[in-house]
């Protein structure tokens, strides 16, 4: 009986040990959990460090010096905050001095937590100098919406001749100066001159011929009398074809234009260029001529300048009246001026 009692008390006693092993294995597993728990939280990662700003701007070359030919990459890269507000800026239009010939931009890409963008030129220099790549400044809203601004400084690239180039201002010794232009002086072929000399002498002659056609031509109407030409031009006139085309106005213009060539030519005064007052005052001078034929100058006059001057049409029996009145007054007055030449000899 007693021994029964012990062994029911050992059991429960075990039980117990094992229980009790049992909640501090459990105690010991939640205190380690709750210590990573805070490790944790006192080791913040990178990107939640305080001092890092939301948006990074960086601007660098690959080389800071360079020959002329060679290439020079200009990068700008920006880092910043996936939730601020910000843009890549674009830099092309301010580089001075120096060719772009390439670029380009990569990125997005997520880098630490944070959103980065590249942006890049590769730059070429004709002359040797120093260049200056321009300063950049970037604003921006981070996730609070305050306003931020970032930028970098101006870089300065030196760029050197050729080597070839380098030395101590020596040309090498397989480079010579250019020679200036010469001129060479060919002769003229005998052909040209000879064709040149024909070219002369054939247009001096035909001047020549223009010239004596001219001064035999006006020789010509001095021989010939005032009368005598005014016929010739009332000929031509009548077989212009003017009278059967219906240009009756026309006409009267050949009309009046041949009567003041007759008046020029016998009374030497200047007829066509005169108005009909001046040429009766004119006609009124002449004696020869008598009072009848100074009537009958300013019925032609009068009569035909309406047509000439107002733009009235005539009618196909004034043309002829005009026409047998001016061929009377030139009869007339040649018959006159040939008595008093006679009367004169006499």
């Amino acid at each position: 009986m007693i021994s029964i009692l012990a062994n029911g008390n050992g059991r429960r006693c075990a039980g117990r040990s094992r229980a009790l092993c049992a909640g501090a294995f459990l105690c010991l597993c939640l205190f380690g959990a709750l210590s990573c728990a805070r490790g944790d939280k006192g080791d913040p990662s990178p990107q939640e460090t305080p001092d890092r700003p939301p948006v990074e701007l960086r601007a660098d070359v690959d080389r800071p010096a360079a020959s002329t030919g060679e290439s020079i990459t200009f990068r700008i890269t920006l880092d910043a905050d996936p939730r601020a507000s910000v843009s890549l800026p674009e830099v092309g239009s301010r580089i001075q001095g120096l060719r772009i010939v390439d670029m380009g931009e990569e990125g997005p890409k997520e880098v630490e937590g944070r959103l980065r963008r590249e942006r890049w030129y590769r730059l070429e220099a004709d002359l040797a100098g120093s260049y200056v790549l321009p300063d950049l400044k970037v604003p921006y809203l981070d996730a609070d919406g305050k306003e931020g601004l970032a930028e970098t400084t101006q870089i300065f690239v030196e760029i050197k001749p050729p080597e070839a180039q380098q030395g101590q201002g020596e040309k090498a010794a397989d480079i010579r100066e250019i020679k200036p232009l010469a001129e060479i002086r060919r002769p003229l072929p005998l052909r040209w001159i000879l064709v040149s000399a024909g070219s002369l002498a054939a247009a001096a002659g035909f001047a020549a011929w223009l010239v004596r056609r001219r001064k035999r031509r006006q020789e010509a109407e001095v021989r010939m009398p005032p009368e005598e030409t005014a016929r010739r031009e009332l000929a031509s006139l009548a077989g212009s074809g003017l009278l059967e085309e219906g240009r009756l106005r026309e006409y009267v213009f050949g009309l009046s234009l041949i009567f003041r060539r007759y008046l020029e030519r016998k009374l030497a005064i200047p007829a066509a260029e005169q108005t009909t007052e001046e040429i009766l005052a004119s006609l009124r001078s002449a004696d020869f001529l008598g009072e009848e034929l100074r009537r009958m100058a300013r019925s032609f006059l009068e009569e035909t300048d309406p047509i000439k001057y107002r733009g009235l049409e005539p009618r196909e029996p004034e043309t002829d009246s005009w026409t047998t009145g001016l061929m009377g007054f030139i009869e007339r007055a040649a018959a006159l001026s040939t008595g008093q030449n006679m009367r004169e000899a006499a």
